[in-house]
């Protein structure tokens, strides 16, 4: 569980994305600690920031190595549609709840979306 006191994952790509025009915010699914994590980022060329994990840059391939991180498991948006998207919903994501059914997963969660298990509760 995190602690209520700090910023989400999802609220600290708000200053990645207001610091560099060329950002690409993700929401995408990490594993992490035995488990799959529903998890934010930002991207820029070959980097991640992650304020969650660093304070500095990462080389995203490390990164996609370190957390699982595939395509499939991610929804990019650009820093335009994500500060829309925080005015209208009034949150910081994530937004695709089809995507992001639960905080984490103990099953790879493209096998939980394929199987329909993700619309259950």
């Amino acid at each position: 569980m995190r602690d209520r006191n700090k910023p989400s994952a999802y609220e600290y790509c708000l200053e990645g994305a207001s610091e560099n025009i060329e950002t690409e915010v993700v929401h995408g699914w990490i594993f992490k600690d035995g488990k799959w994590v529903a998890h934010a980022w930002c991207e820029f060329a070959d980097k991640v920031i992650d304020l969650i994990e660093s304070t500095h840059s990462m080389s995203k391939f490390d990164y996609y190595q370190k957390f699982m991180v595939s395509d499939q498991r991610c929804k990019r948006y650009s820093r335009i549609e994500f500060f829309t998207l925080v005015g209208d919903e009034k949150h910081y994501g994530p937004y695709d709840k089809n995507l992001f059914f639960a905080e984490t997963s103990d099953e790879d969660p493209i096998d939980v979306i394929e199987s329909g298990r993700n619309k259950e509760a």
